[in-house]
């Protein structure tokens, strides 16, 4: 009886290892695609100060700010991706359902006013542009074959702390206080 267990264990035993050696030339023949997949994450809205601001003023003081200027502002955290930047651009644009890019910039006459308010350890306030930007990680993988066929998708980097201005005129006035 041993000897019959014996027999069956070993003929299923070298079955498996002829259909393992048939299945290892097949997977590699598998071909993966070459486009790398691009995913974002830790998205949120961010506010940037752009270039656009008024002098400095004491508590009390009522602030006018009223110029024709160009307010700027640019994306940080994608100068390491280089020519990437573009799709990864266009996937945030797409994640956000909004246009986003390298940098924004508008010309427009403004008209604002506050009044500094007193603030504890604050000795000056001035009003301060900002414009609405998108944060967010973004992490590229590459599909490779899998030595028992098909494909896996294996991350190649991931970067954190990306902001990219909104194409669209978004922005918001405030204090910025010292």
């Amino acid at each position: 009886m041993k000897r019959v267990i014996a027999t069956l264990l070993s003929t299923t035993l070298l079955g498996a290892g002829v259909i393992a050696a048939a299945a290892t030339p097949a997977a590699a023949g598998t071909k993966c695609p070459d486009s790398p997949i691009y995913s974002i994450g830790d998205k949120k809205t961010v506010w940037r100060n752009t270039n656009l601001h008024s002098d400095w003023g004491k508590p009390g003081v009522t602030l006018k700010y009223e110029q024709k200027a160009e307010g700027t502002t640019t994306a940080t955290g994608t100068a390491t991706v280089g020519t990437e930047a573009g799709a990864i651009f266009a996937k945030v644009s797409a994640s956000f359902s909004v246009a986003v890019g390298h940098s924004w910039a508008k010309s427009h006459s403004w008209s604002y006013s506050a009044t500094v308010e007193k603030k504890k350890g604050k000795t000056r306030g001035r009003l301060m542009m900002q414009h609405e930007a998108k944060g967010f990680s973004v992490t590229k993988y590459r599909m490779e074959p899998k030595s028992t066929g098909g494909c896996r998708k294996v991350k190649i980097w991931r970067k954190a702390n990306n902001v990219a201005p909104v194409k669209k005129s978004s922005n918001l006035w405030g204090i910025q206080y010292k």
